[in-house]
């Protein structure tokens, strides 16, 4: 009887996780469709565009609050951990030598992507403390015309994504680390 009770919980808390997956997936999904249509409406009337604008321009729910931006990493976050939670088992019946495989590369894009964090942190900071010269104080609009000159990204969102990235290949490398030892 007592199996039972457990493997029903086992059972709800599996059901919770596909749930939270699927939603914050789903809101992953509209808030680049939102800021895809916006980019592409920007792009053909003004001949130009800047990755990340959007999300980093539209505050929700309403002016003054959280920017799309800080959603999308943390639904971006919360859909990694709860894919990695739901696919346990399967990773748990990897080969090593995939699991080593895929801790190489999450080795490596670890130190890619802290490379731009870093590079990306120093280049706003910069761009943050030239314009104080001329008593402008704006970071969420700094730009970086890298790597394309004709298409520049908003370096807060470039910063914010790229630290969802570390956190998710750090904890890419950890989870195949943990279950090596089962």
């Amino acid at each position: 009887m007592n199996f039972i009770r457990v493997n029903h919980k086992l059972i709800e808390s599996k059901k919770n996780t596909l749930i939270i997956f699927y939603f914050s997936v789903s809101i992953m999904l509209l808030i680049t469709s939102y800021s895809g249509y916006l980019s592409a409406t920007n792009f053909i009337t003004t001949g130009k565009i800047v990755i990340g604008d959007v999300l980093v321009e539209t505050e929700f729910p309403f002016k003054g609050t959280i920017k799309l931006v800080t959603y999308l990493m943390v639904f971006s976050l919360i859909s990694w951990f709860t894919a990695m939670k739901i696919y346990e088992n399967s990773i748990r019946n990897l080969t090593v030598r995939i699991k080593t495989f895929i801790q190489i590369i999450s080795i490596i894009a670890a130190t890619i992507t802290i490379y731009e964090l870093i590079y990306n942190f120093i280049v706003w900071n910069s761009l943050i403390t030239s314009n104080l010269f001329d008593n402008i104080f704006d970071p969420n609009n700094e730009k970086i015309n890298y790597p394309m000159p004709d298409t520049p990204w908003n370096l807060y969102f470039a910063t914010q994504m790229l630290l969802a990235a570390v956190i998710i290949t750090f904890h890419s490398y950890y989870v195949m680390t943990k279950s090596k030892k089962y």
